[in-house]
């Protein structure tokens, strides 16, 4: 049944209060954790305030560059971005531009965008900002949005990364306040998995999860996305081959997730840095907060979702699982009646025909406790279980290891769950 394995460093400071020398043991680790995430840090490509711009191996694929073809379609991409939008249109000169890079194979693309350099790209990102009518920019969100992932999928990593940088309406932005040293690094833990298993910030080996993006790999982190974690988890235990067709590293190590808007599905395409704030990894991840060793599936889906919805502000701050559910699946969520008699064998039902349940608490804020502390108010959960004999459902926690025994998960009878859930929701996902 559980998911949750435990944080060592959490187990030694419950434990320390009890036995002889607790405190100095757990104050031992802490410094010991402080010095090996001092070398880690050390290791890490991270940017504070920014993306980091590194060399990485790539092999384009397709055709040798022809240089000559490169170097003219680099001109006039070049002129048109600096033509004059105001007699122009910005809109029109974004076209022509996306029109003159669509045709080139990946080899010659790189080419152009390593010429374009920093100016070059930073005046392209300030043209998807002029407003060809009053109230109405030229950036065409979706058009661009398609051009950027598959600008992202097909240049070099450095050249990627010089996009992120240089054009901050190719990827989120996220803000974090009270911490003076955040930016963004590329994690060296592993995308899905590193020698069929995971590891832990302690460098212990994690047991029981080698299976690549599996729905117990979900940690929350700074960002109120409870409402979208939680729902991703009830997708993939739905369906496990949910993630594994949605979300795909592509061979330059960008990221690509298969998101939903309006039903039809879009790709969005990301770099491979995440968020990072007070010293570890800020968004969402698997059981580890240290870059090194964390699984990063989850803030890959993070980060493509606050991409589509435009930046984290957007979906940091909490938001209903309906709207989650449908954006990672398509399809149309079904709100189930919590005053009904039958609800256990409904949704035993829903989850045998592979259909995702997730609920939602009642409540102003996360910080409050409800049900004795088991629950957390205005947060989101999946249903993890059903026990048809004892009329009961169980409430799975997206907080991961951050969260005490007491928190991960929580059983409720049918009047309780009327007591303390809003709204339950559910999609099907095959």
């Amino acid at each position: 049944m559980s998911y949750h394995r435990n944080n060592w460093r959490q187990a030694v400071h419950k434990a320390a209060p009890f036995i002889p020398g607790g405190q100095a043991i757990a104050f031992a680790v802490d410094v010991a954790q402080e010095l090996t995430d001092d070398v880690g840090r050390s290791r890490l490509d991270y940017t504070r305030d920014g993306h980091p711009v590194v060399e990485l191996p790539w092999q384009p694929p397709g055709p040798a560059p022809f240089q000559q073809r490169a170097e003219a379609v680099g001109r006039q991409a070049w002129d048109l971005l600096f033509a004059d939008e105001q007699r122009f249109g910005a809109r029109s000169l974004l076209d022509q531009v996306g029109n003159l890079l669509m045709p080139l194979p990946p080899a010659e693309l790189d080419m152009v965008i390593r010429r374009f350099g920093p100016q070059g790209l930073e005046r392209w990102d300030a043209l998807t900002h002029v407003e060809d009518r009053p109230g109405e920019q030229a950036y065409d969100w979706r058009r661009q949005q398609e051009l950027f992932s598959w600008l992202l999928r097909s240049v070099s990593p450095y050249a990627g990364m010089l996009v992120g940088s240089a054009m901050p309406c190719s990827q989120p932005e996220f803000e974090h306040d009270h911490c003076e040293n955040h930016g963004w690094v590329l994690p060296k833990g592993p995308f899905a998995q590193v020698d069929g298993a995971y590891f832990t910030e302690s460098w212990q080996r994690v047991s029981g999860s080698t299976e690549a993006m599996s729905w117990q790999d979900m940690a929350q982190g700074r960002f109120g996305t409870c409402w979208l974690l939680t729902s991703i988890q009830a997708v993939v235990q739905a369906n496990p081959q949910h993630a594994p067709r949605h979300l795909r590293l592509e061979a330059n190590g960008t990221v690509t997730c298969t998101l939903y808007a309006d039903g039809q599905p879009i790709d969005v395409t990301v770099l491979p840095d995440l968020p990072y704030a007070h010293d570890a990894l800020a968004g969402a991840k698997g059981h580890s907060r240290d870059a090194r060793f964390a699984e990063t599936w989850p803030g890959y889906y993070e980060k493509a979702a606050a991409q589509l919805r435009g930046g984290y502000e957007a979906i940091a701050h909490g938001g209903p699982v309906k709207d989650a559910l449908t954006m990672l699946t398509g399809r149309p969520v079904q709100q189930l009646d919590l005053n009904s008699p039958w609800l256990p064998h409904e949704i035993a039902d829903r989850r045998a025909r592979g259909q995702a349940l997730a609920a939602s608490t009642l409540g102003e804020t996360d910080r409050d406790r409800l049900f004795g502390g088991r629950l957390a108010a205005n947060h989101a959960y999946f249903i993890k279980d059903v026990d048809l004999t004892a009329g009961r459902i169980c409430l799975g926690n997206p907080w991961g290891d951050s969260a005490d025994r007491k928190m991960w998960e929580c059983w409720l009878t049918l009047p309780e769950v009327r007591q303390h859930v809003v709204r339950l929701d559910a999609v099907d996902t095959w």
